[in-house]
């Protein structure tokens, strides 16, 4: 589950994820925003132990559709891997 909680004052979102390997436990944030149709976002975590950079990216493709990425890098941001995917489009309404 995600939240997204804007702050007016930073003109910045922030974006928390909680889930079941940690079920009472939010996760650091990715904090960002969009710029046109593209949105960046970067946060401090770990795996297995070690610190990683989070890169969460938003393309905004068409008015009906969308993708998502997420990126690790253990090197501080010098290189990245790309490990989750997902696209998103609008279903068309049905009307009875």
């Amino acid at each position: 589950m995600a939240f997204r909680i804007f702050d007016p004052k930073r003109g910045a979102w922030s974006i928390f994820w909680l889930d079941t390997r940690r079920p009472t436990t939010f996760g650091p944030p990715v904090i960002g925003g969009f710029d046109g149709n593209h949105g960046v976002f970067f946060g401090d975590d770990e795996l297995e132990g070690r610190p990683i950079r989070v890169r969460f990216d938003w393309f905004v493709d068409t008015p009906d559709s969308c993708r998502w990425e997420q990126a690790f890098s253990s090197d501080a941001g010098t290189t990245w891997e790309t490990n989750w995917q997902m696209h998103f489009a609008r279903q068309p309404s049905h009307t009875p």
